[in-house]
């Protein structure tokens, strides 16, 4: 069973496009984040375990806020928890240039920074991939979830961190007050949007408790119970944390093995770490006929492999141009993954329960990458090519294990899929 293609002639509409300028905001603003930080970092220590630790520090409140974050996700106008989350995010960014510029600036203060926004982003990123469901119809999902993804690598990776690099060159409080001003612009734009002044309408679908209707901690419970129990939403989130495991390892490390074993530049290296998003880009772009040509299920797995061993092949290069194609096909096989495997989380995980389901996933999931960070920086103060080998592996493996899973999600997707075009075909009032 396949899902019906969308036409040349379907429009995703304003509100979507809207949506989609809020969140490449938000995108700009992390992308700055991810350079900013250790390149600030940078000139305040040179040991790898504690530039490590920034990025351990980035996902930390995955492991520790997430499947709270979930509950309020379920209990609240997403989109509404959206614009409250991003204009937290600025004001802290605005502390952090005020710590910087009265000489107060340590790396406690870019760590406390970074755990502080990605709580917030616990909050929006969760939200934004649920309320694209609200915003275009099943059968142009895929194309949605494209749109945004690309303008994710666009604004965070291809514009966010050169542009951090280019501004760090001319003062360390140059990118941190293009962060601050750019999760502001998010707000702006998402109030523009009328779904978020609108009172959300339910989906049908199979009968699940909300999360307003019962006690927090219980509400938190139920979140557990969804993924622990269903065979599939446990694997991939066992899946996803190899994966993310896999992947930090080198990402870690990556700022340090680009200037001292490549010969990058500070000023470039925002340059440099874009070739991820270069390549995912053109995966962004090339999904949809990926997936039609090849199906969900090949798209996923091929995409994990080729993915794996292009972070490895980065090791056994000695200059950055190499480094840097090799990264590039990373890149796009990841994003094409990573949208191959999106709509199960958007089309087959019951409405009620979107936002404590993928709270729980993404604690386990994303909560796991600290350790291959922390594993990362270890393995660089042996050698900085060391959490490229290991990591590759650990993601190798981890494909090879999550083999059948995978092939049940990408079942599941397209059945879903399918059912919910053929549903949005009806006349009004058949059935």
């Amino acid at each position: 069973m396949s899902t019906a293609p969308a036409t040349r002639g379907d429009r995703l509409g304003p509100d979507f496009h809207r949506f989609w300028g809020a969140g490449a905001f938000t995108n700009l603003a992390d992308g700055m984040l991810a350079v900013a930080l250790p390149l600030i970092a940078v000139t305040l220590t040179q040991d790898p375990l504690l530039i490590a630790g920034l990025t351990a520090v980035r996902f930390l409140p995955w492991l520790l806020l997430a499947p709270l974050s979930g509950v309020l996700i379920d209990r609240v106008h997403r989109m509404r928890a959206m614009v409250v989350s991003n204009s937290l995010a600025a004001l802290v960014m605005v502390g952090l240039v005020l710590t910087l510029v009265t000489g107060h600036l340590s790396l406690w203060a870019l760590y406390a920074a970074m755990f502080a926004v990605i709580c917030c982003e616990t909050v929006t990123d969760p939200a934004s991939r649920i309320a694209v469901v609200q915003l275009v119809p099943a059968r142009l999902l895929d194309r949605a979830n494209s749109r945004v993804e690309g303008a994710r690598l666009v604004a965070q990776d291809c514009l966010g961190r050169p542009v951090a690099g280019f501004l760090f060159a001319a003062g360390a409080a140059a990118p941190l007050a293009g962060i601050a001003g750019s999760y502001a612009l998010c707000v702006l734009l998402l109030c523009a949007v009328p779904l978020v002044w609108r009172r959300p309408v339910p989906e049908d679908g199979p009968e699940v408790e909300p999360a307003g209707s019962e006690g927090f901690w219980r509400s938190t419970g139920e979140g557990f119970r969804q993924v622990f129990t269903d065979r599939v939403l446990r694997g991939n989130m066992l899946c996803n944390a190899g994966m993310m495991v896999g992947g930090n390892m080198s990402g870690a490390v990556l700022v340090l093995y680009a200037q001292n074993g490549l010969g990058v530049s500070a000023a470039l290296f925002g340059v440099f770490s874009a070739s991820m998003a270069i390549g995912g880009i053109c995966g962004a772009l090339a999904a949809g006929a990926i997936i039609t040509r090849i199906g969900r299920r090949a798209t996923v797995l091929g995409g994990y492999l080729v993915m794996s061993v292009g972070l490895t092949s980065v090791a056994l290069v000695a200059d950055p141009y190499s480094a840097f194609a090799f990264l590039t096909v990373a890149g796009f096989c990841m994003v094409a993954s990573n949208i191959a495997a999106g709509p199960y989380y958007q089309v087959v995980v019951p409405d009620a329960v979107r936002g404590r389901v993928s709270g729980v996933t993404r604690m386990v999931g994303w909560g796991a990458t600290p350790i291959g960070a922390l594993a990362g920086g270890l393995l660089g103060r042996i050698d900085l090519v060391l959490p490229f080998f290991v990591g590759g592996a650990i993601a190798i493996v981890t494909t090879v294990l999550a083999w059948r899973v995978i092939t049940e999600t990408a079942r599941r997707t397209d059945r879903a899929l399918a059912d919910a075009a053929e549903s949005e075909a009806l006349p009004t009032g058949a059935g």
